[in-house]
């Protein structure tokens, strides 16, 4: 029965998504996450022309700042170049695992075009969307980001939940 649900669950996912490839890898790698403890945040646009209401310029992949003397070395800015014009599929199921461990979330298209990582993601007073229970700031971005697309939050603590327009639809 239990295996049922989370089939359930994982169809659920991947009819929400509607790229079979895309939905794959982005439940694979949440898996792995929550197996291995690690928290994170990936967000599939359903219009990738709305990405600029969820996250800033300077997270977009799209933006590549300047190499001058004001550039950080060895920020998030320097992996910009590495994954700009970059899809899902295109790069190693474990650079998919590995960038969840800069703060922020991973925000694609349903194309898997890779439009920001590391993505501290503007939102709204989520109050109205979940007024019950507010959790934690990973929570309170996926509740945000779910009015744009849908969401995984792997949590910590090994949890991994799908928010779709402003609620949590499943959590495994």
């Amino acid at each position: 029965m239990e295996a049922y649900r989370c089939q359930t669950k994982y169809d659920l996912w991947t009819a929400a998504i509607d790229n079979l490839e895309v939905a794959e890898r982005l439940f694979g790698a949440a898996l792995n996450l929550a197996e291995n403890r690690r928290g994170g945040l990936l967000v599939v646009l359903d219009d990738p022309r709305t990405v600029r209401q969820l996250v800033s310029q300077t997270d977009l992949l799209s933006y590549l700042p300047d190499q001058g003397p004001d550039c950080f070395i060895g920020s998030k800015n320097q992996l910009h170049y590495l994954l700009h014009q970059k899809r899902i599929l295109e790069v190693p199921t474990v650079i998919l695992e590995t960038i969840p461990r800069i703060d922020g979330a991973i925000v694609m298209d349903r194309t898997s075009n890779l439009l920001a990582f590391g993505a501290i993601l503007r939102h709204p007073n989520v109050a109205e969307f979940h007024p019950e229970n507010i959790e934690g700031g990973r929570t309170t971005a996926a509740i945000a980001a779910s009015q744009f697309g849908n969401v995984l939050k792997i949590s910590e603590d090994g949890v991994i939940s799908f928010f779709q327009n402003g609620k949590c639809v499943w959590d495994i």
